[in-house]
């Protein structure tokens, strides 16, 4: 008779042979997800080569694939490590507002915080509730029945107009509040939204992100407390609870919400370094980067020979036609196929200028696709 931990490692060999099995290069839309995947490590981490960054891309699919298993396997939650505190989730310590990262097997920490007894609210974008909303309500529903669960579980789309209101009532009422505190697709910043972000250093970069967890802190009095999940080697997986951020009411509360923010992102950072192939934000993250200001501007000079600026610029195919993807921007540029032929050997082009003309030469060299 196998364990329980024996029956899951076996479950999650089965997940990656079917994974193996798979030809990554033929999905639509791996080259494009990749090549931004790609471009947002090297932005926030320079430090991991980009020779690294496709393997690091195919574990990351990996893991969310045993993220996915993890939801729909009830004694998962049973299994996990838990460090950093000495009783999770008692309930006599009044509520919380958990912070978490898309790392490792984020969802888990729902369903051992409602597996430990505590009231949860867990607030999540309205795609995220449509297309995992249903699997989080089972699992929920199973653990109520295998375990006679009595504690109450509530979801808030954090698009509602009443979600402030609501999550407000909910955190008074003793009821803890789980967020995940690095955004997701659909919480990045639109046009007219500045004032509910603040800029926070992370990495090599600085990110937006949004201030409502300090402001719901500091006007309840409910401390923050980080928790960070991943999966170790053996494949088994950690929740580690970190020191919480407490707040001073009588303190500024923008000057709170500022280094909350950034205390949080600061916690997580040694977590990114060692498991940084278990981290989904690398796919949507470049939707929060501050833009940066050009460093320089390049201009022609008597004998320059341009080369093609690979460090800032990808060419890739997007649905068959070429396409210049500006790995600092984000932008996607459709360029010819000559274009892209001629980039691809530049070597043995005498002038370039010549051959393409001296207003796309220079723009070529004010947007630094060529240096």
């Amino acid at each position: 008779m196998l364990t329980a931990k024996q029956l899951y490692k076996q479950e999650l060999d089965h997940c990656r042979t079917h994974f193996e099995k798979v030809d990554l290069a033929k999905e639509q839309g791996y080259l494009m997800k990749f090549t931004t995947f790609s471009a947002t490590v090297e932005n926030i981490l320079p430090t991991i080569p980009r020779q690294k960054h496709e393997t690091m891309f195919r574990d990351l699919l990996l893991q969310q694939i045993f993220t996915t298993f993890d939801q729909q396997f009830l004694s998962a939650g049973d299994l996990v490590n838990l460090r950093g505190r000495r009783k999770v989730g008692k309930q006599a310590e009044g509520p919380r507002i958990y912070c978490t990262y898309h790392l490792g097997s984020y969802r888990l920490l729902t369903s051992v915080l409602f597996r430990q007894g505590v009231d949860c609210v867990l607030l999540v974008g309205s795609n995220m509730n449509r297309s995992q909303g249903d699997g989080m309500a089972e699992h929920i529903e199973g653990l109520r029945k295998k375990h006679g669960l009595i504690n109450v579980f509530r979801v808030v789309e954090a698009g509602s107009p009443s979600a402030g209101l609501t999550v407000l009532r909910e955190l008074k009422a003793g009821r803890s509040l789980i967020v995940y505190v690095d955004g997701s697709p659909e919480t990045f910043p639109d046009a007219g939204e500045e004032a509910q972000f603040l800029s926070v250093r992370f990495g090599n970069r600085r990110v937006l992100t949004r201030k409502g967890v300090g402001y719901l802190s500091h006007v309840t009095g409910v401390p923050i407390v980080p928790v960070v999940s991943y999966r170790g080697a053996d494949s088994m997986n950690t929740l580690h609870y970190l020191k919480p951020i407490r707040p001073i009411i009588r303190s500024d509360r923008e000057l709170y919400c500022q280094e909350a923010m950034q205390q949080l992102y600061d916690a997580f950072w040694p977590f990114l370094n060692k498991y940084p192939e278990q981290w989904e934000g690398w796919n949507y993250m470049h939707l929060f980067l501050e833009p940066e200001k050009p460093l320089h501007s390049l201009s022609k000079r008597a004998g320059f020979q341009p080369a093609f600026n690979e460090e800032r610029y990808s060419l890739c195919d997007l649905q068959q036609a070429p396409i210049l993807f500006d790995r600092q921007n984000y932008q996607t540029y459709e360029i010819t196929e000559d274009l892209r032929d001629l980039l691809l050997n530049l070597n043995e082009v005498e002038s370039i200028e010549e051959l393409v003309g001296q207003e796309v030469f220079g723009e070529l060299l004010e947007m630094e696709v060529l240096r």
